[in-house]
């Protein structure tokens, strides 16, 4: 049998599988924590200070010596390991599933009045990032701020997508001064495996509806793992947050495009620090507070823009967004996590959602507007 053909034979049995198991009660995801955990030992001491660089064969070493240092990419012999050679599989093309409800039927509804919220225009490839206009007034004239259009639409933290869990009832923004981890594309917060294109719903990542919809915690969302934090009251479950970024044509034309070229949308880290690890599909950055820890999984390994021990500066470049997942089939987006040093509980990862709205709100200048509660009772999915 022809690898293509032995290949679309696995993924069928592997999608059969997991809609199957939503009719049987039962919930067959993609293992993406469960592995990810065990890519990276938390370090023993936290206030251990970093190794020495180390400074990849053919940089420049300063002196005049060597050649000028590429401008991008570190690759990782070991990266992406156990991925085919051209690059993690995407399940498009799974039958859309009718009976897992992504929440996208209901109007939506302002938090704040309960008024009806309009829709919102197609994102556009770059955020805007700049203040809105005001009109002149006479200098003994008080300046009346000109109310803000809300240029993207949030649930509150712990509302998860219907039938995906049951949500952290942790609101506070627990890391309030770090920057959000993509640097400029439009991006939304949401559920990778209950919206379109995963494994559950099925049907195509690109479709608009994903990028059109409200921001939504997936934090603590039901996955077939054994993972546990104090946070949740599950175990489990999901212990980051996935980020779908771009438009629905950027994601086509990355669909499109080989795995290891894909460098459309950049990501940054979000504070000053150190790459303490490069795994197969992650990279982690300690940060020179010492207490907080971040992953982000799913990079295009092949084209990082750092190497394990490298310093990084808050808004540097690290990578960019692909689907790198081994050989398990992801969509294209950012998976990120916080593992905070807690006094009662040791190093745990820790929601968020709050955080990383907090730092959109600020790189795009612009509040959001809050969605009403659905109302909806999260439970895992039976048919």
């Amino acid at each position: 049998m022809k690898r293509s053909n032995l290949r679309l034979g696995v993924l069928a049995l592997a999608s059969a599988m997991a809609l199957g198991a939503c009719d049987n009660g039962s919930v067959l995801l993609w293992p993406w924590v469960d592995i990810a955990a065990k890519e990276q030992p938390v370090p023993a001491d936290a206030s251990t200070p970093p190794p020495p660089p180390i400074i990849p064969d053919g940089a420049d070493t300063g002196d005049g010596s060597g050649p000028p240092p590429d401008v991008g990419t570190f690759p990782n012999p070991n990266a992406n390991e156990g991925a085919p050679v051209d690059g993690t599989p995407f399940t498009d093309g799974l039958p859309e599933n009718p009976a897992i409800d992504t929440g996208d039927g209901a109007p939506l509804e302002s938090a704040e009045t309960g008024e009806p919220l309009p829709p919102l225009p197609a994102p556009t490839e770059e955020a805007s990032a700049t203040p809105t206009p005001t009109p002149d007034t006479p200098a003994d004239t008080p300046a009346t701020p000109a109310p803000v259009t809300p240029s993207f639409y949030y649930f509150r933290a712990g509302n998860l997508a219907p039938a995906s869990g049951t949500g952290s009832t942790e609101m506070a923004v627990l890391v309030p001064d770090m920057m959000f981890p993509i640097k400029s594309a439009p991006a939304v917060a949401q559920t990778q495996v209950y919206r379109w294109g995963g494994g559950v719903k099925g049907g195509d990542q690109c479709d608009v509806r994903n990028f059109a919809a409200p921001w939504r915690d997936n934090y603590c969302e039901t996955r077939s793992t054994t993972n546990a934090t104090p946070w949740c009251s599950k175990t489990g479950v999901h212990l980051g947050q996935d980020i779908r970024v771009g438009t629905p044509e950027g994601c086509n034309a990355e669909r499109s495009t080989k795995a290891a070229d894909r460098m459309r949308y950049e990501v940054v880290a979000v504070e000053d620090g150190f790459i303490s690890n490069v795994g197969s599909y992650s990279v982690t950055l300690h940060a020179d507070s010492g207490d907080r820890i971040y992953r982000y999984l799913h990079l295009n390994m092949a084209k990082l823009k750092v190497s394990t021990n490298q310093t990084v500066k808050k808004g540097d470049v690290i990578g960019y967004v692909s689907n790198d997942f081994g050989g398990t089939p992801t969509t294209l987006h950012l998976h990120f996590e916080i593992k905070l040093n807690t006094q009662a509980n040791g190093w745990q990862y820790a929601p968020p959602y709050s955080s990383l709205l907090e730092a959109y709100k600020r790189r795009e200048n612009n509040p959001g507007a809050q969605v009403a509660d659905d109302f909806v009772v999260a439970t895992s999915p039976t048919r």
